[in-house]
This record gives C-alpha cells, structure tokens and sequence, in this order.
C-alpha cells in the first residue's frame, strides 16, 4: 500500500534557505537563497500561552535582525518565496500587470518657439493649462479640446509660465 501526501504551499519553496542564527543581542534571520523569502517566525516566552508569529521580507543572500530580545524560544514556521518570485504568492485581484498609464497629452515647442499642445493618443482629449506671472502667482486655468494624433498652439497671453494641470478624455 501506496500512501501519497500532498505537501502544503510552503514545502514546494526550500525551507533550508532561511535559517535563524544566534548573535550577541538576540537572533537574526539567515537567507541562504539567491532569491527573497517571506519568512514566518514564531516566539514562545516562558510563563506567555500564546506565540507571537512575525513576518518578514528577507531579501536575498542576506541576514535580517529579528525583534525578539531575552528568554523563549523562536522557530521558524514557514519560508515562502516573495510576491514575483517563481513560488510565490500572486495577486488574486488582478494576476495581471497593471500597465503603466500612457501619457497622451504634452506640451512642447514648435519649430517658432511657440508653446504646442500635442495629443499622441488617437483618442480626444480635454486638457487644462494653467498660465502664470514670473513670481508664480495669478493663476489662470484653461481648458483645450484637442482630437486625437493632433496638435494646437496655446497662446501665452502674457504669462510667464504655462503648465499642464491635467488631461482627462473629451466629454461626450
């Protein structure tokens, strides 16, 4: 007869990559691996009933201080690999990789050193500009409608400085 155990989650990552090793002052956690290990280590103090369980990020080929000062016994309970790491825990949420957002709308200057609001999104969209004095102060706001893969000039109109404040898609 044949018996087959199905190892928890933590077995399948190597348990030998972290170790906790006794220094002057307490313990510091030892991670062997080339990779970052979440660790789980429990304290046991004498005349406490209840552990303590702590969780630490431990980068790779690294030691790492625990808090744990004076009298018990600590243990570690389980050694998993870091969120990314080949083993490790996934975002449930979302598995996928948030993409970064593209930026559409910029302002430049055109070949006569005018100030150009330029959409490179094929999409429509609506951006503010803020126009200021030299000393950053008397703000004034403005919103452009610009289609998408296009270009306006956004007159000065006196200002010293012109600045982006924001960029949404066009109302519809």
């Amino acid at each position: 007869m044949t018996l087959l155990w199905a190892l928890p989650v933590e077995a399948a990552v190597n348990t030998r990559c972290a170790r906790l090793a006794p220094t002057g002052g307490g313990e510091v956690i030892v991670n062997e691996c080339d990779r970052c290990r979440i660790v789980k280590i429990t304290r046991k103090r004498p005349g406490n009933s209840v552990p303590v369980s702590r969780t630490f990020n431990v980068p790779a080929k690294s030691t790492f201080p625990v808090p744990f000062r004076g009298p018990g016994r600590s243990r570690v309970t389980s050694v998993q690999a870091c969120e990314g790491d080949p083993g490790g825990a996934i975002e449930l949420v979302n598995p996928k990789a948030k993409k970064k957002a593209e930026t559409c709308i910029n302002l430049k200057r055109n070949l006569r050193g005018a100030i150009v609001l330029a959409n490179s999104c094929s999409a429509c969209k609506a951006a503010m500009i803020e126009r200021q004095d030299r000393s950053g102060t008397n703000g004034k706001r403005q919103v452009y409608k610009i289609k998408g893969l296009a270009a306006i000039e956004v007159p000065q109109l006196g200002a010293a400085k012109v600045g982006l404040v924001g960029t949404i898609d066009c109302p519809k």
